[in-house]
C-alpha cells in the first residue's frame, strides 16, 4: 500500500469501516511508515478529542488509539487463522471424498 492511498484508508479505519485485506495492508503500512502513522494519529486525536469534549469521556487518546490498533491487528490475525483452518478442512474433506470414491470403485471391480 502506498502513502498516497493512506489518507482515504485512515479515515475508513478511524470510522471502523475498513476490513479484509485492505485492513491487513493498512496495519502493515502503519506499523512501518512513521509519516502515515503520524497522520493517522493526528486525525484520530482530533476526531476523538472533539467527540470526548461533548461526552466528557476518557482523555487518554494515544492509549486508546494504540488499543484500537492492537485489537484490529488481533482481529486480522484471527481472520487469517480462521481462513487457514477453513482451507485445511476443505482439503481434508476433498481427500476423504477422493478416498471414498477410490475405495468404492475398487470394491465394485
Amino acid at each position: 500500500m502506498k502513502c498516497r492511498d493512506m489518507e482515504r484508508y485512515i479515515t475508513l479505519f478511524i470510522n471502523d469501516k475498513l476490513s479484509g485485506m485492505r485492513m491487513k495492508q493498512f496495519i502493515e503500512h502503519i506499523e512501518e511508515c512513521s509519516v502515515c502513522f503520524d497522520e493517522m494519529e493526528t486525525n484520530y486525536l482530533l476526531k476523538e478529542a472533539l467527540l470526548r469534549l461533548e461526552k466528557e469521556g476518557s482523555y487518554d487518546l494515544h492509549g486508546d488509539l494504540m488499543e484500537k490498533l492492537k485489537n484490529t491487528k488481533r482481529c486480522v490475525e484471527v481472520h487469517e487463522m480462521v481462513t487457514m483452518i477453513r482451507r485445511v478442512i476443505l482439503i481434508c474433506a476433498g481427500m476423504a471424498l477422493l478416498f471414498e470414491l477410490v475405495f468404492v470403485y475398487a470394491f465394485y471391480l
